[in-house]
């Protein structure tokens, strides 16, 4: 066997025991902190070899699925995958996509004023409290160094207010990975002004569940912020994403 067959075979031995973990984690309900099997109870359940076994557990490691816990007693250890997990990778396929922050920026036009509308309809008690607190901070410190931040935090708080975890988790990774750019820029006090205006009325949406205003309000603040952003630096926009540069 040619040695880059070997090692194709191998590879999608070590993933298929890993999707076998995986399905065992769900089976099993463990939570985080749970523990796994020792390496040799493991070895004996799965009849894998110790290199394919440990291929697995540190392919899911890098997906945040476990945390292999050094040390005496020792071993995988069942985590909860974060946003910043998902970003890794993704990023990593922008990166080759050769991504830029426009094609983000569209994105984000694409879907935010429609997240805004699904938080109009479905957004908690603790949600509204958690956002109006939040726009409350943006108010006070409308001028410090953490205005974007809290704004990133609004349209987070806002993309899990839309009950749909998939919005949420992508509202997030948008501003893992626009953070990179942004953080070079910032934004004027009269932009910072305007963008509060439209947070204010998107809030008030939310707040009376009115989803057609909710989404007329986000769709004016994102595309008046790609505006600015295009105005003030057009060379920003067609920066590409950049693995490794994930704050």
């Amino acid at each position: 066997m040619q040695p880059q067959a070997a090692t194709v075979r191998k590879a999608k031995r070590a993933l298929s025991l890993a999707q076998n973990i995986v399905r065992d984690i769900e089976a099993g309900a463990h939570s985080p902190g749970d523990r796994l099997p020792q390496e040799d109870e493991m070895l004996a359940r799965y009849e894998v070899a110790r290199a394919t076994l440990r291929e697995a557990l540190r392919f899911l490691e890098l997906q945040g699925v476990i945390h292999l816990q050094l040390g005496r007693g020792g071993g995988p250890v069942v985590a909860r995958p974060q946003t910043g997990d998902f970003v890794n990778s993704l990023s990593l396929i922008l990166h080759f996509m050769d991504a830029d922050l426009r094609g983000l920026l569209e994105l984000r036009e694409a879907i935010a004023p429609d997240v805004a509308g699904y938080a109009a309809e479905r957004a908690t008690t603790g949600d509204l409290s958690a956002l109006a607190d939040c726009l409350k901070e943006l108010e006070r410190g409308v001028a410090g160094d953490d205005f974007e931040e809290l704004n990133r935090r609004f349209h987070d708080l806002l993309g899990w207010a839309s009950g749909n975890p998939l919005f949420g988790l992508l509202t997030s990774a948008m501003h893992l990975l626009t953070r990179q750019f942004s953080n070079s820029l910032g934004y004027s006090a009269q932009e910072r002004a305007v963008q509060l205006r439209f947070l204010r009325r998107v809030l008030e949406a939310v707040r009376t569940g009115d989803a057609a205003a909710a989404k007329q309000a986000m769709g004016r603040l994102v595309s008046g912020s790609t505006s600015y952003l295009a105005d003030r630096s057009p060379e920003l926009l067609a920066q590409r994403v950049k693995w490794g540069q994930i704050q």
